[in-house]
């Protein structure tokens, strides 16, 4: 790695205040986790697994939804709607909690809510990144991202966790509600995004062929990087969907009270804010996919140190697991956008991650059924899905004909792209 020298991406204005609103309203999402969890475990007397599911399940209905309309109409607009809608939606929490009318039902509905519009802004904001910064600044901006969700789940988890158990979890969900509304003004705030913007927005009647998921169905089921990545990533985050059932059962039995759940997200998201900021700040000289794998495969072996019931070991293996994950999602989505043409990308985005994020419900199965057979078999079984698909697909991933993993250097405005395996640029704005 070297130091960069040219400006960085948050010395763009635009790129600056949409980056700061995303890591308020994450900041809120990750808090507001915290307290979903234990309004279930606690007044509400909701099932933590079904929560889970409803949590992350309906992603795989919205997901789709959101990257048709994510190119198909202003990104910037949709986003706005979709962060005013959700804050209406969570802020229902507290009100009912107020009146003394929360149930399990009412969290399941929010839940859901959340699940079905999540994509709009996972996949929204790497959808904006290319019209908000130059060529030579888009990997940076892509570890900016990872700093957006290391750095809002460790002030989001972590103080929600003191809070939970200090004033109660319903204030908590106020700051969500509150952290959609700043997001949306912050995207409210960029009037005129860049030259590169003006080229990526669509008309409203799109070119035959170009408005559906047919061609970045076809690239994602027949690129290896992508179809690889992909694969990875999912099954990767059925370990992740069992940890979010497994960490608070952990935060239990280490004694850490009702606020521990919280404090072991931040154990992890601290990990990957301190590896995000370091790849923020300097160039990654190493083939992406090469360091994809070894990060994945690091991931499966730092978890099994969760068989060792401390909290120290607990809270190492978490931060580890964090500096693990952080660059494995930066490296893949500096990939993807040299794979596929930037009028396409609201729709790879929300394909890819809504694959990736539908996963978790079926990880929230595992614990809920290995659970029973104790800690061991439980920490294997994550161990398992995180590690062993990288070591599979390591060799169909790096014998893969490709130079997307190739950093753009400064003064290279224009990122390497694939050669034939790339749908040529025709009929995309």
């Amino acid at each position: 790695m070297q130091r960069i020298a040219t400006a960085t991406a948050l010395s763009v204005p635009a790129f600056r205040r949409v980056w700061a609103g995303a890591t308020v309203s994450a900041a809120g999402d990750s808090a507001s986790w915290v307290a979903l969890v234990a309004l279930a475990l606690g007044s509400a007397h909701a099932s933590l697994p079904v929560l889970v599911v409803l949590y992350t399940a309906p992603v795989a209905v919205g997901g789709l939804a959101a990257g048709w309309a994510l190119d198909r109409f202003d990104r910037r607009r949709l986003m706005i709607l979709d962060s005013a809608f959700r804050s209406a939606a969570f802020a229902s929490i507290p009100l009912a909690a107020l009146f003394g009318g929360l149930g399990a039902g009412q969290l399941y509905t929010v839940a859901a809510v959340y699940g079905l519009l999540k994509m709009i802004g996972l996949a929204g904001f790497p959808a904006l990144i290319p019209s908000l910064v130059s060529g030579t600044q888009i990997d940076q901006a892509n570890a900016l991202e990872g700093v957006t969700f290391g750095l809002a789940s460790l002030a989001g988890a972590g103080l929600a966790g003191v809070a939970v158990a200090t004033i109660g979890p319903a204030p908590v969900v106020v700051f969500d509600a509150a952290s959609y509304l700043v997001m949306a003004l912050s995207l409210w705030s960029v009037h005129h995004l860049s030259s590169p913007a003006r080229r990526l927005r669509l008309p409203r009647t799109p070119t035959p062929g170009t408005a559906g998921f047919r061609m970045v169905l076809r690239l994602a089921a027949t690129n290896p990087v992508l179809r690889d990545t992909t694969i990875m990533f999912a099954l990767f985050n059925i370990g992740e969907g069992a940890l979010l059932v497994f960490l608070p059962h952990r935060a239990v039995g280490l004694g850490l009270g009702s606020g521990g759940y919280g404090y072991l997200v931040a154990a992890t998201t601290a990990g990957q804010l301190l590896a995000a900021v370091l790849l923020a700040r300097r160039t990654w000289r190493a083939s992406l996919r090469a360091s994809i794998t070894v990060a994945q495969i690091a991931a499966g072996l730092v978890v099994l140190l969760l068989v060792i019931h401390s909290i120290v070991v607990t809270v190492v293996a978490l931060v580890a697991l964090g500096m693990c994950a952080a660059p494995m999602t930066a490296w893949a989505q500096s990939l993807r956008m040299r794979l596929v043409p930037p009028g396409a990308h609201g729709r790879l985005f929300a394909l890819l991650r809504t694959t990736m994020q539908a996963t978790p419900p079926a990880g929230a199965g595992v614990a809920a059924l290995t659970l029973a057979h104790g800690t061991l078999v439980t920490v294997v079984a994550i161990a398992v899905a995180m590690g062993l698909p990288a070591v599979v697909l390591a060799h169909d991933l790096m014998s893969a004909a490709t130079d997307a993993d190739t950093t753009a250097r400064p003064g290279n405005d224009r990122a390497p792209v694939a050669g034939p395996a790339t749908p040529p640029e025709r009929g995309y704005p």
